[in-house]
């Protein structure tokens, strides 16, 4: 069954209610609406995404590297505003380690339930490499707390695949 999308205008006004640093208190809000408000969440993850997986994979290296030692260790993939976690759990597929970034913790939890329900919509790639982790994690991507919570140092991630936080950024001083 499809989405179930709210009117555009809707969304305008939920998210209209709310300035600066409290946009994000908006998503929130539509977030909690239920995982399907949003009209852009097709349910699948980017077609541009899985075609370079597939077709370009020298773009990207693959999902292994091997460190200084001559290990071999799975790269770890960032998806900043992964919303439903859909490529998230694709790049796991593939073989990575990845990790969906979320600023709603709402959105986090219907990560956690798409992985649930339709997790196994996601067949391993590749037997030897097999599949990566899976990690959602709720925290704003300006600031390096959720990176603290995970333990995780600063610049791990070898791959950070965003077509969504960029656009979203609010016109003003940098924060970071």
């Amino acid at each position: 069954m499809p989405p179930k999308a709210v009117a555009p205008q809707e969304m305008l006004d939920t998210l209209g209610k709310y300035q600066g640093d409290r946009v994000f208190d908006g998503w929130e809000e539509l977030w909690q609406k239920g995982g399907d408000c949003l009209p852009w969440d097709r349910g699948v993850p980017n077609p541009a995404l899985e075609d370079t997986l597939l077709q370009k994979r020298a773009i990207l290296g693959g999902p292994t590297t091997t460190d200084a030692q001559g290990h071999m260790r799975r790269k770890k993939a960032l998806v900043p505003g992964c919303g439903r976690g859909v490529d998230v759990l694709l790049l796991a597929s593939f073989g990575y380690d990845a990790y969906g970034l979320e600023y709603s913790a709402a959105a986090v939890a219907h990560c956690k339930q798409e992985e649930a329900k339709n997790g196994d919509k996601y067949p391993v790639r590749d037997a030897e490499i097999g599949r990566g982790q899976i990690v959602f994690v709720q925290g704003d991507f300006f600031k390096n707390d959720w990176l603290e919570a995970l333990q995780l140092p600063l610049n791990c991630f070898d791959l950070i695949y965003d077509y969504t936080v960029g656009q979203n950024i609010i016109p003003g001083p940098c924060v970071w």
